[in-house]
């Protein structure tokens, strides 16, 4: 989808920024503003989802936040941008995303300290660790209905963003060892 791939180039010029690689002025900012202008949009699908039925037959909605959610949410707190009503319908479906959504959500909690909201999400996630004392390993088994051809479904990108988040909130934690 076009909101995907913005996201994705955009996370890509956060990337290169902190690199100190040169962008092209105002790339970044267009991309800030139309992830944005999305994030908004779905704010407003969501909360059409409240109304009541008969509305609702007249009125685009989604019901649930979803992974894109997590993935636009997490690229624009990068940028400083903090839409709460997003966190509160994130978190409120939390348990509907994908364990790489779960992760990339995390992200974004721990840049804003939003601690107690963390704390639960990286429980969500704990759920689908696997750990091997014997060999000092560790990775998330992602449930059976997993979505693996979904983007959103990598277990690669999941174990990947859950080393991230626990490099950020708890680095010395034997878990992210085992994870590398």
């Amino acid at each position: 989808s076009t909101a995907h791939t913005t996201a994705y180039v955009v996370h890509g010029l956060q990337v290169a920024r902190q690199n100190d690689i040169a962008l092209v002025p105002g790339v970044l900012e267009r991309g800030v503003e139309w992830l944005k202008n999305y994030q908004a949009e779905q704010i407003r699908l969501l909360e059409n989802a409240g109304k009541p039925q008969k509305e609702k037959e007249r009125t685009p909605y989604k019901s649930a936040a979803d992974n894109l959610d997590a993935f636009v949410y997490m690229v624009l707190t990068d940028e400083g941008v903090d839409e709460p009503r997003m966190r509160d319908f994130l978190y409120r479906d939390r348990t509907k995303l994908a364990v790489y959504g779960m992760a990339l959500f995390g992200m974004s909690l721990a840049n804003q300290n939003e601690q107690e909201k963390l704390d639960m999400i990286v429980q969500n996630i704990g759920q689908f660790l696997v750990v091997d004392d014997e060999n000092q390993t560790a990775y998330l088994r992602l449930p059976e209905n997993n979505t693996w051809w979904y983007w959103y479904g990598s277990d690669i990108e999941a174990n990947a963003y859950y080393l991230k988040l626990l490099a950020k909130t708890d680095p010395k934690n034997t878990v992210a060892a085992g994870l590398v």
